[in-house]
């Protein structure tokens, strides 16, 4: 019997299954997100606790408003990662299409036509950070069809049918789903080509490589500089944004891009690290619901050192 034989009949049972959920009405489609949501949140013990924990510490560290309900903030961050979920399939099988008219740019985003022309002048990519906030999957195709080039986006491996699913939605950009681990060399020539590259930067980076302990929401944190070394070995600009959702639209706001200078220059590898946690830090007081809680975000190995990251 040939391994994981399961893998296509699943496969496809859930493709089936999200398709017929992407023909429901929005307002019911949505609904069901929520529903989903809500289960999630009252029958993952273990994530809710994360997640309300999370919370009360950061307001405990005065990173939030005292009066912020944490349950409450907790179920409406549960009930947006099933409103994700639900879109994300909607995004798969129906397309930018079905969100048309409900996305909007905001911030920055004046300034990212130029580093699109600028990389296809210069041959050196530019490289996109978000986090999981709002529809963050959306983000990963509005952006680039709004600007006009084709992003490859950087994910974690989460086991082959998840990877099978999450590679399908994250190729919407156009480009190609590029697995963390292993993928260094594909970055690189994808930015040294002039390319696109977009990935998350908010979860905790527990093996150490490429990390450095700076201060998130009050907390140490250790924080990724895979991102940042890429842009310093290639001179790629970086370019952080946040998804949010306002009523039954999406905003998707750009801070200023960072530039690295010449050279490995650590300072401003952790510089640029801890400004962007500062970045999301500020993102999540405004929305605190629109974040992704129920992740283990502050877990650190005991014997890591502060600032003692591998650039």
């Amino acid at each position: 019997m040939k391994p994981n034989h399961w893998l296509r009949p699943a496969l496809w049972a859930i493709l089936a299954l999200s398709w017929t959920l992407s023909l429901l009405p929005r307002a019911l489609a949505l609904a069901l997100g929520d529903l989903g949501g809500l289960l999630f949140h009252a029958l993952g013990r273990r994530r809710r606790e994360i997640a309300r924990d999370n919370i009360q510490k950061a307001k405990d560290n005065g990173a939030l408003d005292q009066d912020l309900d944490v349950a409450a903030t907790a179920r409406k961050s549960f009930e947006n990662l099933g409103r994700t979920a639900i879109e994300s399939f909607c995004l798969l099988h129906r397309g930018l299409g079905y969100f048309e008219g409900r996305v909007e740019m905001a911030g920055a985003a004046g300034g990212i036509p130029a580093l699109v022309e600028e990389a296809g002048k210069t041959g050196r990519g530019v490289i996109f950070l978000t986090a999981h906030a709002g529809n963050w999957e959306l983000s990963t195709a509005a952006v680039p069809a709004r600007f006009g080039f084709k992003v490859s986006v950087v994910g974690r491996s989460q086991g082959r049918l998840s990877n099978e699913i999450l590679g399908r939605i994250r190729s919407k950009g156009g480009g190609q789903f590029i697995f963390k681990d292993g993928g260094a060399v594909a970055m690189l020539r994808l930015l040294r080509s002039g390319g696109f590259l977009g990935t998350l930067f908010d979860q905790a980076d527990i093996v150490g490589t490429g990390a450095a302990k700076l201060t998130f929401m009050g907390r140490p944190a250790l924080t990724t500089l895979g991102p940042l070394r890429l842009a310093a070995k290639t001179g790629a600009p970086v370019v952080p944004f946040f998804c949010r959702r306002q009523g039954d639209r999406h905003v998707i706001e750009f801070s200023p891009h960072l530039t690295p200078p010449p050279g490995n220059d650590r300072d401003w590898l952790l510089d640029s690290a801890q400004k962007l946690n500062d970045l999301l830090a500020g993102f999540i007081r405004l929305h605190p619901d629109q974040w992704m809680w129920s992740h283990r975000r502050w877990k650190m190995p005991d014997n890591h050192e502060e600032g003692h990251g591998s650039p």
